[in-house]
């Protein structure tokens, strides 16, 4: 970050502790602008852009959410560090409902704090935000469009791997499915599966994906190394004829089931119906294994998830992304490998972004890891390549 950007405002009443915050940010180079209230502060702020904002929760005529709501209706990029002593769980549901709204919460202090604790949350930077009305939705994009991606080979397949935590084998890889349109560049996942959803493509969408994903994993070394994850849309579970349309997909290309995995959500794996619970069985009964995806963010209770014949719980980025910093997310985290252990299933923790989570993983016993720190999705070809210089 430019030192001449190096800009916190505080909003703390409590003259002492803000005194002590501005010392610290004034030694780490920051021009730093205090506050006692927060009509003042947010008045402000507009003129003084600030990169980073110190917040206290408990706050005189105004307190801290609501401060955080009118931060993010100005869509505010400042790095935020949330404090207050009213205790951990209420700063990381603060936390929880800042990201929520948008906003970037890079630490959270519990009073009383380490100055320590504070330089370190003050070093970290902002990633830069989208510009407002940047992001799409799918009704952006007509139908046709889809239908012409799927139809011409537009929808392509990106590979990411996954591997043992503790010894970092390749044990398998995620497919992820890209379009990129020819005049409006890399369409973003939500948007062209929610699209597919919408106009009753799925079945195709399914089928273009599964065709170039298996005839790439059918010939590249990973095949002999391990297996290939492949994403089903929730409405799809509901077509009788899925799981016969995997399987004659695989025999193509001369593969068992058992070396396909298939990756439901978290929140599809609980729509109960009977047609959706039958198409999981039937997946099960001829070989292929199941993946519950994003565990931790629905509503699933224990007697359901025993209920279901899964075979593998991916555990959701947002915790493993947040475990280092929040106590909350750890034991999420934690008890989901147990969870795992105890079921006989598999654990994969997604979103590993750096050397330090994938080490607490493996303090934690967790099997498996996949994530940018290990690599990002690149196309097949470039997996391979990749694949043959990690081993």
């Amino acid at each position: 970050m430019n030192v001449a950007s190096r800009i916190l405002a505080i909003l703390d009443d409590d003259h002492a502790v803000a005194e002590t915050i501005a010392v610290v940010a004034e030694n780490e180079g920051f021009t730093v602008h205090r506050f006692a209230e927060a009509s003042g502060f947010l008045a402000a702020l507009p003129g003084l852009q600030p990169s980073h904002v110190v917040l206290d929760l408990v706050m005189p005529g105004m307190d801290g959410v609501e401060v955080l709501r009118r931060l993010a209706g100005s869509d505010c990029g400042a790095a935020l560090l949330l404090t207050s002593g009213t205790g951990q769980r209420v700063l990381e549901s603060a936390r929880a409902t800042a990201a929520e709204r948008g906003l970037t919460v890079v630490g959270i202090l519990p009073k009383p704090f380490k100055p320590v604790h504070l330089r370190e949350m003050l070093a970290k930077g902002v990633a830069p935000r989208r510009a407002p009305g940047l992001r799409r939705c799918h009704a952006d994009f007509a139908p046709q469009e889809l239908a012409e991606a799927i139809r011409d080979g537009a929808i392509h397949v990106f590979a990411q791997p996954k591997v043992e935590v503790v010894s970092g084998k390749v044990v398998g890889a995620e497919l992820l499915a890209r379009w990129n349109h020819p005049e409006r560049g890399m369409v973003p996942p939500d948007v062209f599966v929610a699209l597919a959803e919408a106009s009753g493509q799925v079945q195709a969408f399914t089928d273009a994906v599964l065709a170039e994903g298996l005839a790439w994993f059918a010939k590249s070394p990973l095949r002999e190394m391990g297996s290939v994850a492949v994403n089903l849309s929730t409405s799809s579970l509901a077509e009788v004829t899925l799981a016969d349309r995997i399987e004659l997909a695989c025999a193509r290309h001369q593969l068992s089931p058992t070396q396909v995995v298939l990756e439901i959500t978290e929140s599809s794996a609980m729509d109960r119906t009977a047609d959706c619970f039958d198409t999981l069985t039937r997946l099960r009964l001829k070989g292929f294994r199941l993946s519950v995806d994003d565990f931790g963010t629905g509503y699933s209770s224990l007697a359901q998830l025993a209920r279901l014949p899964l075979s593998e719980i991916k555990i959701d980025r947002s915790f493993v992304m947040q475990m280092l910093v929040s106590n909350d997310a750890r034991k999420i985290v934690a008890s989901t490998i147990r969870l795992a252990e105890s079921m006989e299933m598999d654990c994969v923790a997604e979103g590993v972004e750096d050397a330090q989570v994938l080490a607490a993983l493996a303090e934690l016993g967790c099997p498996l890891a996949q994530g940018y720190h290990i690599s990002r999705p690149v196309p097949g070809p470039e997996f391979d390549a990749w694949l043959l210089g990690a081993r």
